[in-house]
């Protein structure tokens, strides 16, 4: 069994996540405190988006999202760390800067409707799911056709050898002495 990145997150954040099937999702007003832990601890960031879960079912506003993109070739994972944290921050702000998330979970969620409509306050409802990595290595940069060419003269050069060496060893038992 794989281990659960969040686990690896402080106790405090960790107690205020909410659990949105088997992803992990915090409120607006811990979402910086979480990537910022993230970062610390060498988690990268994939990225999330924003949900409202309801014990009725769960509205997913898909196109509310802040995926980070993936590792570059050369990258070394600390950076990536560092990169993907600040990614996810600015686009996270975009988003609530200038974007009505419970307008338009409103407009493209009946459930959303009718649980405002029973009096269920919304802003108690909205998490922000974030996903996060592990180290994994990074990306090596493609062989040009020379180096793929090189590499296929070696192992021909290298196979001929031991060929050589097999044609030129003694067959014959050896006697004894």
């Amino acid at each position: 069994m794989s281990e659960i990145l969040e686990h690896r997150l402080p106790v405090d954040l960790l107690e205020k996540s909410i659990q949105s099937g088997s992803e992990y999702g915090w409120r607006q007003n811990d979402f910086l405190a979480v990537i910022e832990a993230a970062r610390k601890l060498q988690l990268g960031i994939e990225g999330g988006l924003v949900q409202y879960v309801f014990d009725e079912g769960t509205c997913e506003l898909y196109w509310l999202h802040y995926y980070t993109e993936d590792i570059k070739i050369g990258e070394n994972w600390v950076n990536y760390c560092n990169r993907t944290a600040k990614e996810a921050t600015e686009m996270f702000q975009q988003i609530i800067a200038k974007r009505n998330i419970e307008k338009e979970a409103l407009d493209n969620f009946t459930l959303a409707k009718q649980q405002q409509e029973n009096g269920v306050v919304l802003e108690n409802h909205k998490l922000f799911i974030i996903s996060f990595e592990d180290k994994k290595p990074a990306p090596v940069a493609p062989k040009n056709e020379n180096e793929k060419e090189k590499e296929k003269g070696r192992d021909h050069r290298e196979r001929d050898r031991g060929r050589d060496r097999d044609r030129n060893r003694d067959r014959r038992p050896k006697k004894p002495r």
